[in-house]
């Protein structure tokens, strides 16, 4: 859903905030790299090894999201355009949305699965629709990353379920998590969403 721009940016801000905590914490628990950034000042207020590589898990799915986001605003695709559940995309393993193959929802229904559901049948499923195929849908993840200065960083899917060649640093993910922010601010409400119907299924975060 699409909000009004005061209420998509003040969402946005708190929202990748709070995904910055949640970075801090799991790295102070697991002696992982942290870093929390003031998402309204690019103020670095704690840093731990911010710039060793560490696995991104979901948070892949930010880049999945940028991406698209981008690809909308190129006049590519829009958030009408339909999304089809491929085989591969039906697939893929949990957490997932559960949508049989072949099932159509829209880019803005879509959108809302990666963020709220972390879907990773949905990530298949738009990678397919913006680029073709997932492989060259990675490829513009790595031009997109480059381009951003995410220097520690290299995709290898747009879920982000294990791959030894995907890695990240706690800094790359603050500098994508500014980059939605600053260039993609109407989209704040996907960030800010609990629940996504589709049809008449009611998904969860």
């Amino acid at each position: 859903m699409l909000q009004s721009p005061d209420y998509r940016a003040r969402w946005l801000a708190q929202a990748i905030a709070m995904l910055s905590l949640a970075l801090f914490l799991v790295g102070n628990a697991r002696a992982n790299p942290l870093l929390l950034v003031d998402m309204q000042t690019s103020e670095v207020l704690m840093a731990q090894d911010a710039g060793r590589p560490w696995y991104p898990a979901s948070l892949v799915k930010l880049a999945t999201a940028f991406v698209t986001f981008r690809a909308i605003e190129n006049g590519q695709l829009s958030l009408n355009t339909p999304v089809i559940i491929s085989g591969r995309a039906a697939a893929a393993p949990p957490g997932k949305s559960g949508l049989a193959a072949e099932t159509a929802i829209s880019m803005e229904d879509a959108l809302n699965l990666l963020i709220v559901k972390s879907a990773n049948d949905v990530a298949i499923a738009i990678a397919e629709s913006v680029s073709g195929s997932v492989e060259n849908f990675v490829v513009e993840m790595n031009e997109a990353a480059g381009a951003l200065g995410m220097t520690g960083t290299r995709f290898a899917n747009p879920h982000g379920l294990f791959d030894a060649n995907q890695v990240t640093t706690a800094r790359d993910m603050a500098v994508l998590s500014l980059a939605i922010r600053r260039h993609y601010p109407q989209y704040g409400g996907i960030f800010a969403t609990s629940v996504v119907r589709i049809g008449e299924k009611s998904l969860r975060s």
